[in-house]
């Protein structure tokens, strides 16, 4: 991930207005992947699915287990 957009998404402020401006929340899995859902998707099945623990085991793999 670039590391430009993960200081932006680590910024509570900055996060807060891409998510206001472009209508999206971001969700992080792990620390490598991310995934965009629309603002009102906070409560979704998509959502919970995505950063829920058994996504996150799934998605590990050994050469992004250092993060």
């Amino acid at each position: 991930m670039n590391l430009r957009l993960l200081r932006a998404l680590a910024s509570d402020a900055i996060r807060g207005c891409l998510e206001r401006h472009f209508g999206v929340t971001p969700a992080f899995q792990n620390c490598h992947r991310l995934a965009v859902f629309p603002t009102g998707a906070r409560d979704s099945a998509g959502l919970a699915r995505f950063v829920s623990p058994r996504a996150q085991v799934l998605n590990q793999s050994p050469e992004l287990r250092d993060c």
